[in-house]
């Protein structure tokens, strides 16, 4: 019975297709990791179940250690990409990963392309790329992108950022973002999540507010418009 399984567990697992070696992921007890994707994952598989919550929003995988010193493997799946292998490690020692962005070949080869064909010209502006509010889990997801021209730098306060409804400031229970600081002639990603927020679910009347160090009031972005 034990050789007929083995023999089955090798033969699946020769038949999924991973993408590159493994991918080590460190977790801290307490804190929540997201791994972000180019593509919609079909599934994912984590061997300790006990000791990490998975759980799916759009593209990404929100992680999170319930045990502290635990290991466990992690496959996600895809409809085109092939399957990735994480290894995720906790440990307070660890330096831990809050945010990774996972991008195939294809689409670095297309940004590559994009890019040499004609070099962007920069603004100084921000714009809402991407929202998500998830029904069943009740989750608000914003990402903003932020860029500033070569006049000079960007410093916005992230974990400042908060939402407005009516008379209603909410603050994010998550904030990611590439870099601190907005460098001149380049842009930056953000986003935020926010945990049962109590706004409407069309977003109107809802703005995102982000402040800026050396100005008094900070950027406002209507949340109820088309992203960009």
């Amino acid at each position: 019975m034990n050789f007929l399984i083995m023999l089955l567990f090798s033969f699946q697992a020769r038949a999924v297709e991973v993408a590159d070696a493994p991918v080590p992921v460190f977790l801290k007890q307490g804190y929540s990791t997201i791994l972000e994707f180019d593509e919609t994952p079909t599934q994912v598989v984590i061997g300790d179940t006990r000791s990490f919550q998975v759980e799916k929003l759009k593209s990404s995988v929100v992680l999170k250690a319930l045990v502290d010193e635990s290991t466990s493997n992690m496959f996600v799946y895809f409809k085109k990409q092939p399957t990735r292998l994480f290894l995720l490690s906790v440990s307070d020692d660890a330096e831990p990963t809050f945010y990774r962005k996972f991008t195939s070949m294809k689409s670095i080869a297309v940004k590559m392309a994009k890019k040499n064909k004609k070099s962007k010209v920069y603004k100084r502006a921000t714009w809402l790329t991407k929202k998500s509010f998830d029904s069943k889990k009740d989750f608000l997801s914003l990402e903003i992108t932020m860029s500033a021209d070569t006049t000079a730098s960007i410093q916005p306060y992230w974990k400042n950022t908060f939402l407005t409804y009516k008379n209603i400031f909410i603050k994010p229970d998550q904030v990611w973002a590439e870099r601190e600081v907005v460098q001149k002639d380049s842009e930056v990603k953000a986003r935020f999540l926010f945990k049962r927020p109590n706004v409407p679910r069309t977003l109107v009347a809802t703005q995102l507010r982000i402040p800026l160090k050396g100005f008094r009031e900070p950027i406002s972005l209507t949340l109820n418009k088309e992203v960009k």
